[in-house]
């Protein structure tokens, strides 16, 4: 298990340092409402996407798979003022259709995909701690080898958790932003026309997961 050594080319977000930061596996404790210290989070993830192909059809596939997800320094101890920042250092996940086939999904190496984490403004919110929202803007490239093609998004994909109580947010459903299609290009012609397009991205982030399980 290594994270991506190569800088990336394209920085969608304000990098966190990961040198001296904790791996947290399983049986990690999380409190709610509480701003934890800096850890890189090993969690288990799993989405339902839909691909469009031009002149071929629309494709809906389920995803199983992991991230890791450093993090940064809450900006404030307490759970009302903190903001955290993320990125997102490793991403693996598996598909299969019987129309495109085997797909993989990993994090693009030439992107910094980053987010944030903080309590949205609320002029109407009352007594008592307020819910956050998770926002991560990811670059990801999608193995397609019964198509013949690795595809990337020159867009950001932008993944949201609301109602955010604890964070890490284990267990809380998610969505892409993805409005209408999100062009993918072919990565060894990333100028050409899209070759696919996501037209739907519902993700559930999950919990910690051993060592074992990331091998």
């Amino acid at each position: 298990m290594s994270t991506p050594m190569q800088k990336p080319t394209v920085v969608y977000g304000r990098p966190v340092n990961v040198d001296g930061v904790p791996n947290l596996y399983s049986g990690t404790e999380v409190q709610p409402w509480t701003a934890p210290q800096p850890g890189i989070d090993n969690l288990g993830i799993s989405s339902i996407d839909t691909f469009a192909v031009p002149g071929v059809g629309e494709y809906t596939v389920p995803f199983e798979g992991y991230v890791r997800v450093v993090r940064s320094e809450p900006t404030a101890t307490e759970w009302a003022n903190a903001e955290v920042y993320t990125n997102l250092i490793e991403m693996r996940m598996s598909g299969n259709s019987p129309e495109l086939g085997e797909i993989t999904v990993t994090l693009n190496p030439d992107c910094l995909s980053a987010g944030q984490i903080r309590t949205p403004f609320d002029p109407y919110a009352g007594e008592g701690p307020s819910a956050k929202a998770c926002r991560m803007a990811v670059g990801a490239i999608f193995a397609m080898p019964k198509l013949g093609v690795h595809l990337i998004n020159k867009e950001p994909i932008i993944l949201t958790i609301d109602d955010v109580r604890q964070i890490p947010p284990a267990g809380s459903p998610g969505k892409g932003q993805v409005y209408r299609m999100l062009p993918l290009h072919d990565i060894r012609r990333p100028d050409d026309e899209p070759v696919a397009y996501v037209t739907s991205l519902r993700f559930t982030m999950g919990g910690y997961l051993t060592r074992e399980q990331l091998s």
